[in-house]
């Protein structure tokens, strides 16, 4: 039942994906200017297939998962071929390309499997979704009706997939997990983490303080079905999206962002056991902020500690600089689940860039995060420009800084559509404001 249901889904995001790019879908791209009720505009194909994307990520199709990568994956080449998809190589996009070459560098070196191809398609979609948010942006109306739709339909994802659904409609959120048709727990909070800032961009830019509670149902979905993962990466969006929007002012905020965040920890009896396990309920505050109660060595980390000592000790420790070879601990991870009827998934992504790719692998996509805060400090900080700029840029780095804390404890590259590619996208839109106010094409 479960795969017939995934298929029809499949078949619909197919036929959905290629009738936006033709001419049925011309009436569903016109939308009202908020600021002149009387007059519209017509968002552009590539804008309208980026929010059909984003809205319908969770979407995960279990069994079917990688055909609907492969669908994605096509449109984008498709749209480069044919034009309709800008190359940007600048400082961001370039870094990202230096980390991806190595990637193909280190295929060389393994014995090339199915894992192999599945990961160079996966970390390929990331820079194929910036292109695409850079080529699909024109203007303000479309981040406003971006951050508006994409806030409605995450509050929907919590109300049918998320904590409440889970409360609400049991049964629904058990076929959910039997059929992976849409992803919940852990790969639906990364979903809400890479969207958190979302929310707060379109009060910024609509003054509609009601939207704010889309974040705060969010936040809710996660603590109550208490993802550590999730929990941490929506402090350090709020705490990244404070701080590159208010500067110095914000660190009040994010100071009892901290304590709030703590006392979630500490008082939600649930969230206590996931982290500390047998020791829950005698872990006080000042072991927290002083001492080192959250450390790796003291939190319970459900086993993944021991998966990732295996994986080190097989694929990195006999070559730390350059690692086995792209997919060679996925490929091991698979057969050891079968044998020993374990998961199969490492839930950290920087471990299976070590012992895949090396520090070489890992100091690059350090690099890759470095450029991103350098260029949204300067325009955010130090460049006193176009408002857009400023708006797309505090998106961008608060959408990554929480897709990145999630990649340390989660599956983030297996699911890539699903979260990563989301701060991509934005800094796509970051990246086009930059150059429309550049050619006075931005008001």
């Amino acid at each position: 039942m479960s795969l017939v249901i995934n298929l029809i889904l499949l078949i619909a995001f197919v036929v959905i994906s290629i009738k936006i790019f033709g001419q049925s879908f011309d009436k569903y791209r016109c939308f009202v200017l908020p600021d002149m009720p009387t007059y519209s505009y017509r968002m552009s194909k590539n804008m309208y297939f980026i929010v059909f994307i984003v809205c319908t990520a969770p979407f995960f199709l279990g069994q079917l998962s990688l055909l609907k990568y492969g669908v994605y994956f096509l449109i984008m080449i498709w749209l480069l071929l044919k034009k309709r998809m800008t190359i940007k190589i600048e400082l961001i996009s370039a870094s990202y390309l230096l980390f991806y070459s190595w990637l193909i560098i280190s295929c060389f070196y393994t014995n090339i499997n199915y894992d192999t191809f599945s990961l160079l398609i996966k970390y390929l979609l990331p820079i194929l979704s910036l292109w695409m948010g850079y080529s699909a942006i024109d203007n303000k109306y479309d981040l406003y009706y971006f951050s508006k739709t994409t806030a409605k339909v995450c509050v929907a994802y919590v109300l049918f997939a998320g904590g409440v659904g889970g409360l609400l409609l049991p049964w629904l959120y058990g076929f959910f997990i039997k059929s992976g048709t849409i992803l919940v727990y852990a790969g639906l909070a990364d979903y809400f983490t890479s969207l958190f800032v979302v929310p707060f961009i379109y009060v910024w830019i609509s003054g509609k303080k009601k939207y704010l509670y889309a974040a705060l149902m969010m936040l809710a979905s996660t603590i109550l079905e208490s993802v550590r993962t999730g929990l941490g990466g929506i402090l350090l969006v709020v705490c990244f999206y404070a701080f590159f929007r208010y500067k110095l002012k914000s660190v009040p905020a994010i100071v009892i962002t901290g304590l709030l965040f703590v006392g979630v920890i500490l008082f939600v009896p649930e969230v206590n056991e996931k982290f500390f396990g047998s020791k829950s309920g005698s872990v006080a505050a000042e072991d927290i902020i002083s001492g080192n109660a959250l450390s790796l060595d003291n939190i319970q980390t459900s086993g993944r500690n021991v998966l990732w000592d295996v994986a080190l000790t097989n694929f990195y420790d006999p070559n730390p600089i350059f690692g086995s070879g792209l997919g060679e601990v996925t490929n091991f991870m698979k057969k050891r689940a079968v044998e020993e009827h374990t998961i199969a998934l490492l839930h950290n992504d920087y471990v299976q860039i070590l012992c895949d790719n090396g520090l070489v692998g890992l100091s690059l996509l350090i690099i890759f995060y470095i450029c991103i805060i350098c260029k949204v400090f300067r325009y955010t900080w130090l460049y006193r420009g176009n408002v857009w700029i400023r708006i797309t840029g505090v998106m961008a780095i608060s959408s990554m800084a929480g897709v990145a804390f999630s990649m340390g404890f989660d599956n983030v590259v297996s699911h890539s559509m699903t979260s990563l590619i989301n701060p991509f996208i934005f800094i796509g839109f970051f990246l086009k404001f930059i150059d429309l106010y550049k050619y006075d094409r931005l008001s």
